[in-house]
């Protein structure tokens, strides 16, 4: 695995991310913060019957082969689980037939085990499911079954000499207590793998932990799956569902968004040359800065967040057991397993970065900076896609003045407006002058200001605001040393609604959202 550096190093306080609806616009005003805290005694869920029978119909499709080619088998299994106490006769009947395990009385194929000292594995050796007989060693397990043992146990014992909690036992489920791995030809519903749970409904009340037990595809023929090798295909899923197993031993109802970034930062983690994540940055904050960080849609946004989490890791990379502790820290506070603190997501977040110093407001905004330019701040940034400002600004002698532009952004997200120096604007003594008009402080603003220079490293700096949300900042301006300024403008706002069936962290909605931010740049000695 490569070493994680920042090309830019800063001391930054910790963020979160921030989101805006559109381009710049001329003459935008600032915002107020909208008043109210999320309530921290609302019950975990908003569990209806009607919400149970849609996550039964999205089970239905997606073992079926039938949703989205983004759906996520975990997540969705997982919320059909969490729901099927609200349904009832045949739709309870029918929740628990896609719950089962494969080899539960699977008509037409016969299966065998073998375990290890921490996980039990299943094959078929008839049947559609069945694995290739081949077996060099003569020891009675096929090679491939041998080979997936070798992958998922490396798997486990690196997450756990990271720190992480080891998948929970079940109640003997498959023969033991251990965590049970079926391989099945999940490759004809176009899925890689998914890990779901059979543990009883929870109470209402909590803890909130379950067991898991995880499904691989029997052979990653690349007739199903054309990218990549079946061994590195292996490899990936095996890293990315397991750590779900590893999630919900510390809460299995914790936010969607959070558990697919975390799991797609780990694959890369384990494996780092395989890089099948790089196609969702496509999804992720570092082509749409305009989309709320912890937003979970059907085209994939979730796993294309775990930029942020390499971002973050890469400015904290101190590391335990070979994977930075940042993560693993994160799911320390966001434990619900009896005693646990239960933070939901962006709680978690926010007090990790506060035990290493930092803010999330700005925090984030410096993410929202470095996505700017990915290969100038991430340790593999070159590989990765950028999208341009919010709007360029060209000022000269004749036009020393860009008025106020602005833009209305949603919670976590951010924009950036880019002030290039044109005619006339050659000598290093001019200087631009940046006026900042952002929403009350209260609200978690953040700005930054980057001077690209025509040589030598960015100059970045955080600008601190006032309680109003104002600031003004005198830069390097001059065309002879300067190609152009970026400010970032950032909506870190992180206040729910939350327990309210909503979209976003907590399972919320945002009190955070159509914040305006507006910007003046002007060329000045």
């Amino acid at each position: 695995m490569t070493s994680r550096r920042l090309h830019v190093r800063l001391a930054v306080p910790a963020c979160l991310a921030v989101l805006l609806t559109g381009g710049l616009t001329a003459g935008l005003s600032g915002a107020s913060a909208a008043p109210g805290d999320p309530s921290g005694t609302a019950a975990k869920t908003a569990a209806s019957r009607t919400e149970a029978r849609a996550a039964l119909a999205d089970a239905q499709a997606v073992l079926g082969g039938d949703a989205a080619p983004a759906t996520d088998a975990t997540m969705t299994l997982l919320r059909l689980w969490q729901l099927r106490g609200e349904l009832s006769g045949a739709d309870r009947a029918a929740a628990d037939r896609l719950l089962a395990r494969p080899d539960d009385e699977t008509p037409g194929q016969a299966w065998e085990s073998a375990c290890t000292a921490d996980n039990c594995y299943h094959w078929a050796t008839l049947g559609a499911d069945a694995v290739a007989t081949g077996d060099l060693d003569g020891d009675g397990v096929p090679d491939y079954v041998q080979t997936v043992m070798e992958v998922v146990d490396g798997v486990r014992d690196t997450y756990v000499g990271a720190g992480y909690r080891a998948p929970k036992t079940d109640a003997g489920e498959g023969g033991s207590t251990k965590t049970d791995i079926y391989l099945a030809d999940v490759g004809t519903d176009s899925l890689y793998g998914y890990c779901t749970s059979d543990a009883p409904d929870p109470s209402g009340s909590g803890p909130w932990d379950a067991w898991a037990y995880c499904v691989l595809d029997n052979d990653y023929d690349q007739d199903q799956f054309p990218t990549n090798t079946p061994l590195e295909n292996l490899q990936v899923t095996a890293a990315h569902e397991y750590f779900h197993a590893v999630q919900f031993a510390y809460d299995a109802f914790e936010d969607a968004w959070l558990m697919e970034a975390t799991a797609t930062w780990a694959e890369d983690e384990l494996y780092d040359d395989v890089d099948d994540n790089l196609q969702y940055l496509a999804e992720s904050p570092l082509k749409k800065p305009g989309q709320p960080l912890d937003t979970f849609n059907e085209a994939g946004a979730q796993y294309g967040t775990w930029i942020f989490f390499r971002f973050l890791t890469e400015l904290s990379p101190e590391a335990a057991g070979g994977l930075p502790t940042l993560v693993r820290d994160v799911w320390n506070r966001a434990d619900g397993a009896a005693g646990g603190p239960d933070d939901y997501s962006v709680q978690a977040l926010s007090h990790v970065l506060g035990a290493r110093g930092s803010s999330l407001p700005s925090t984030f905004a410096l993410f929202a900076t470095a996505n700017r330019a990915p290969a100038l701040w991430y340790d593999e940034g070159a590989s990765y896609p950028s999208t341009g400002p919010g709007g360029t600004l060209k000022l000269s002698t004749s036009r020393r003045d860009s008025s106020w532009v602005g833009a209305t952004l949603r919670h976590l997200s951010s924009v950036t407006a880019r002030f290039v120096p044109g005619v006339g604007l050659r000598s290093s003594a001019w200087k631009l002058k940046v006026t900042l008009d952002l929403p009350d402080a209260a609200t978690d603003p953040a700005a930054v200001i980057t001077v690209y220079r025509r040589s030598g490293s960015p100059q970045v700096s955080v600008v601190p605001l006032s309680s109003s949300g104002a600031a003004t900042r005198k830069v390097a301006f001059g065309s002879s040393g300067v190609r152009y300024v970026e400010v970032t403008m950032a909506n870190a706002g992180t206040r729910y609604d939350c327990w309210t069936s909503g979209a976003y962290s907590c399972q919320g909605s945002s009190l955070d959202d159509g914040r305006k931010v507006r910007v003046r740049g002007q060329a000045v000695k």
